[in-house]
């Protein structure tokens, strides 16, 4: 289908049928770079949204791991599952005077037993 002559530019009313089929090839070589670049479009996103991801990805990895190991760590650290609690050991009643007599003294307090 031929262009109507009264859309066609006026720079391209002065050049040969030659010129002008070299300037349609050159357009549609053009058009053809154009859609190539389109179709690589979304590969180079992809591509640069990778590039930035990794390193994330690497220190999420990162982090797994010295997780795990402290969870190991942390699992060889606790007793046994079949092992019974150390039991808290609190000093006796008859005791708990002269604990708190030499908690006292210790440091530099009034002892009140004595001071009664």
């Amino acid at each position: 289908m031929e262009p109507d002559p009264s859309q066609i530019e006026p720079d391209t009313l002065g050049l040969s049928p030659q010129q002008l089929e070299r300037e349609l090839a050159r357009t549609r070589e053009e058009l053809q770079a154009m859609q190539a670049l389109l179709e690589d479009l979304p590969n180079v996103f992809e591509n640069k949204f990778r590039q930035r991801l990794q390193p994330l990805l690497e220190q999420q990895q990162r982090l797994l791991s010295e997780n795990t190991v402290l969870r190991q760590h942390l699992h060889q650290l606790q007793p046994g599952v079949g092992a019974a609690p150390q039991p808290v050991l609190l000093p006796q009643q008859q005791e708990r005077p002269r604990l708190r007599r030499a908690l006292r003294h210790a440091f530099g307090l009034a002892d009140q037993s004595s001071a009664a």
